[in-house]
């Protein structure tokens, strides 16, 4: 999906031109794909385990630059004079340390620069600890309280309840605590530099599961001067988006091997044709129907 959204950015500029900067993994496996997928040559993997650095060193293709910092440290040298395509993948829920990365980058980006944050949303810390606590001293602090002390009663609406702590509620909560701090930024930016000052656009947001619950939101920054070249991406065309504007929520069909390959053989459907899912649940065939050109390999699975 991040590949069909990229690629249409070459309405600022070729895509191969573009800068991608990921975290570190030691598949690769981004940065595998947008390399083959979309031609960028230029790449950086920000990896904050030194201990590893031998092993990353190994394992990178393609002369991948590492940087072998943490992201606050590595973000702050990028050089925004590039278009970038900047992916801060995180594996916990929402940190100060990562509302600060996403001001870093919104404070600097070039027109034409896309973000795509994701922060795991199964449960935020702050319920577990509230729980704990709690079994010792009722009157410890709840969960709101201490989540609200830990991101910043600024940053928090004043409604939020428990629910909105753990789940798909915590995805919607954490994006729009982020989109908000991009609000900051950009107002920031915009009163000490007007003429760098550049505002962004939504792109989409995903939710999904690997392993927990995970969210992904995706914006592009743009100068005023640009605002037809991101007019041009036309964003809103992208087939997996909704129509409302919900979250794309990535299924993970488990199918066998066979079953993945009955289905396959039949899409896309032509127009008016009917999926023959044999004995496959429906659930999932329509699942994997929907968003077959997207799910990875973890998907499919022997049973």
């Amino acid at each position: 999906m991040l590949s069909d959204i990229f690629r249409r950015l070459a309405h600022f500029e070729p895509v191969e031109n573009y800068r991608y900067v990921g975290f570190g993994s030691v598949w690769f496996s981004d940065f595998i794909l947008f390399h083959r997928a979309l031609g960028v040559r230029d790449m950086l993997s920000i990896e904050k385990s030194v201990a590893s650095k031998d092993r990353f060193e190994a394992n990178k293709p393609f002369h991948i630059e590492m940087d072998f910092r943490p992201s606050s440290e590595a973000l702050p040298d990028l050089d925004y004079s590039r278009r970038q395509f900047i992916w801060l993948d995180y594996d916990e829920t929402i940190t100060p340390s990562m509302l600060q990365d996403v001001t870093t980058v919104a404070s600097r980006a070039r027109s034409g620069t896309v973000l795509v944050v994701s922060v795991q949303c199964k449960v935020a810390p702050d319920v577990v600890e509230a729980d704990r606590d709690r079994e010792q001293d009722p009157q410890a602090l709840n969960e709101v309280e201490r989540f609200r002390q830990r991101i910043g009663a600024d940053r928090v609406a004043a409604d939020i309840d428990r629910v909105d702590l753990g789940g798909w509620p915590f995805g919607d909560l954490s994006r729009s605590i982020f989109r908000e701090e991009i609000n900051r930024a950009l107002e920031t930016r915009r009163l000490a530099h007007p003429e760098t000052a550049v505002s962004y656009r939504r792109i989409c947001d995903f939710e999904y599961e690997d392993g927990a619950k995970m969210t992904t939101f995706a914006v592009v920054f743009y100068s005023e001067d640009e605002e037809t070249s991101v007019d041009s991406c036309m964003f809103d065309g992208l087939e997996f988006l909704r129509p409302d504007n919900d979250p794309v929520r990535i299924p993970t069909p488990k199918l066998t091997i066979k079953e993945f390959r009955h289905l396959e053989s039949q899409l896309p459907l032509p127009n008016g044709a009917a999926l023959d899912i044999g004995y496959i649940p429906e659930g999932e065939a329509k699942g994997f129907s929907s968003m077959y050109r997207y799910l990875p390999n973890f998907a499919v699975i022997e049973s």
